[in-house]
């Protein structure tokens, strides 16, 4: 749908999107079923049919400004959903929404809160440079594919509690002005954190990350806690480059089943490591010693 016609049909409410939802995804099956899909393939090898379906299942709303509160909870979209550029003046829900292409957030300015809580995100989800100016609620979001957060600036607080990447989570050089919560996050793929500023503080407790955890050049200037958080694979990689903890940083029964390198880490308050577990707990002592030496 062009975004004429994508306004229009948000305008009669949930019922009315999610029945057009259902029959855009009703007609994938039958292409499915008959032999003449081809709408996962790259655009240029796509045949007719593909690209017929995906531009009637897009949803465009990129560079709308909602001057009121927008309301997109429960919603389905079968195809790309393009809010890039988009300006939301109030408070969005996207609650239990299912993105089932590409989200495209990128660039787009929330100035209220924003509500993505259990949303389900099954194609690739963007929002690089997004502007989060009130809370950004994610909780028991789950990310199929990799998430970009590259870069994007979160004023309020920045809510994950028990969100799922599947894919790799993508956070280098994102601004957390509020605090910043990852609970019982799980990160399957890769967590790559390089260059983030969080300037209040940081929860990753309860947090479970199954790929390589990456955040050289972090700079945690509030209390950062690691505490019973479990790395099942490759391990931590605060190097290479200079994370700062500016405050407390509490690793208590964290679990480190692979390497843990700390590298040139600046612990500049309380650093605690009680119970932890690691099979390189002695070069991490090591590491940490000429850290807080130099």
């Amino acid at each position: 749908m062009n975004q004429e016609e994508s306004l229009a049909l948000f305008g009669r409410g949930r019922a009315a999107w999610n029945a057009w939802a259902e029959r855009r995804l009703a007609k994938r099956r039958k292409l499915e079923e008959a032999g003449d899909w081809t709408g996962d393939s790259d655009p240029d090898d796509q045949d007719s049919a593909a690209r017929d379906w995906h531009a009637a299942a897009t949803a465009d709303f990129s560079g709308h400004k909602f001057k009121g509160m927008a309301d997109f909870s429960g919603f389905v979209f079968p195809g790309e959903a393009r809010f890039s550029n988009a300006t939301f003046s109030r408070d969005a829900w996207f609650s239990n929404a299912a993105f089932l292409g590409e989200a495209l957030f990128f660039k787009t300015a929330f100035s209220g809160e924003v509500w993505f809580s259990e949303a389900a995100f099954k194609g690739e989800a963007w929002f690089s440079e997004a502007a989060f100016k009130g809370d950004a609620l994610f909780g028991k979001a789950a990310f199929s594919r990799d998430a970009w957060f590259s870069n994007a600036a979160f004023s309020g607080e920045a809510l994950f509690f028990k969100t799922v990447f599947s894919g790799e989570a993508w956070f280098s050089k994102a601004a957390f002005l509020g605090d910043a919560w990852f609970s019982e996050a799980a990160f399957k793929g890769g967590a790559l954190f390089g260059k983030a500023a969080f300037s209040r503080d940081a929860w990753f407790n309860d947090a479970v990350f199954s790929g390589d955890a990456g955040s050289g050049e972090a700079a945690f200037k509030g209390d950062v806690w690691f505490s019973e958080m479990a790395f099942t694979g490759d391990g931590i990689r605060l190097d290479p480059a200079d994370p700062a903890f500016s405050d407390d940083a509490g690793f208590g029964e964290a679990a480190f089943k692979g390497d843990a390198g700390f590298g040139e880490a600046a612990l500049k308050d309380d650093a605690g490591f009680s119970e932890s577990v690691s099979s390189a707990m002695n070069s991490l002592g090591q590491r940490l010693a000429r850290a807080m030496r130099d």
